[in-house]
């Protein structure tokens, strides 16, 4: 049974704002702004660097590997981001540098890609986060397969059958949006009283929102860990496949799939993404970069490593990878 508490951890779910936001992080402003102040001089810095050389997808991949490195150690929070104070429902920031969840890192980063400076920068994130770019709440793009995924295929594509064209598998899930509407809590909404007349009626509104949506069954594709891993071997050197992790580019978006996650009962819906994490090459290894719920802060972590603790998991299966498209 899941903890009544806004901490509800055993279920991981990092990227779609779909547990009740922890408390908001204890960082300093001066802190917060070191963070802002090394990110945007890490973009204007590559803006630099790009005018003495051609656009490629190897300079993307670097853009995508310097920016992220620039927010190492910035906190990991759930739910910290929102529409800002003209927000309907969430009144959170637009943007922040300090704290992140596993979605609002990546998204971070992949809006600093394609920016071209500081004065860019927030225009792309909303058209990252939002549907169409319109910044209200029903638009945002919660749900990684059915909404981030699709909605940003202007800029993101998919190879995941490029890595493992004979090992690739689909992952369903039927998102139930209505439901998870009505499955709302007052304290999504941040009120000072939540037993007021006022944060009652707000409440409602949000949960009427789901009336806008239908179910709709979604697919995305994966490549299994049992294809990284040997069964019924040690997880070591000479039982990977180490061919199909050759094929994933730095710079790449790792979303952890879970093939009809069934936590309908927690949250109004199934999912089948519940992480998501920049791949990272350092030499010859292959890293995740992301906004670690466990270690609380932005890390990096061996890729091998991490995914073997899943290789028996029941419902971690595989990951998807998708790489930015040449903007």
């Amino acid at each position: 049974m899941l903890p009544t508490n806004s901490v509800a951890k055993i279920i991981s779910i990092c990227s779609v704002f779909l547990i009740v936001p922890v408390h908001a992080s204890t960082d300093s402003p001066s802190h917060a702004a070191q963070y802002e102040h090394r990110f945007f001089k890490t973009l204007d810095t590559l803006e630099e660097n790009a005018l003495q050389t051609s656009f490629s997808n190897e300079l993307q991949s670097r853009r995508i590997e310097h920016l992220s490195a620039s927010l190492l150690g910035a906190l990991y929070e759930d739910g910290n981001l929102g529409e800002g104070l003209q927000g309907r429902y969430d009144k959170d920031p637009l943007m922040r540098f300090d704290a992140f969840d596993c979605t609002t890192y990546v998204e971070a980063v992949l809006a600093g890609a394609m920016s071209q400076s500081k004065a860019t920068f927030e225009e792309k994130l909303k058209q990252l986060r939002y549907k169409n770019g319109q910044v209200e709440f029903i638009y945002r793009n919660h749900f990684p397969s059915l909404d981030w995924i699709p909605n940003n295929q202007d800029k993101l594509t998919d190879i995941t059958h490029i890595v493992a064209p004979d090992a690739v598998q689909l992952a369903q899930a039927t998102i139930d949006k209505p439901s998870w509407y009505k499955n709302m809590k007052a304290s999504r909404l941040k009120c000072e009283d939540e037993d007021s007349l006022s944060c009652k009626q707000r409440l409602t509104q949000l949960q009427e929102e789901g009336r806008h949506f239908q179910p709709k069954n979604s697919t995305i594709a994966y490549v299994p860990l049992s294809a990284i891993y040997k069964k019924g071997e040690d997880i070591n050197a000479t039982s990977i496949n180490q061919h199909i992790l050759d094929k994933i580019p730095s710079g790449s978006i790792i979303s952890m799939v879970r093939p009809n996650w069934e936590i309908k009962k927690w949250i109004g819906t199934n999912m089948n993404v519940s992480h998501q994490s920049i791949a990272i090459r350092k030499g010859d290894r292959l890293y995740l970069r992301h906004a670690s719920q466990t270690h609380k802060h932005v890390i990096d972590e061996d890729f091998i490593t991490y995914f073997s603790k899943y290789v028996d998991n029941a419902s971690l299966k595989g990951f998807n990878v998708l790489i930015m498209k040449d903007l």
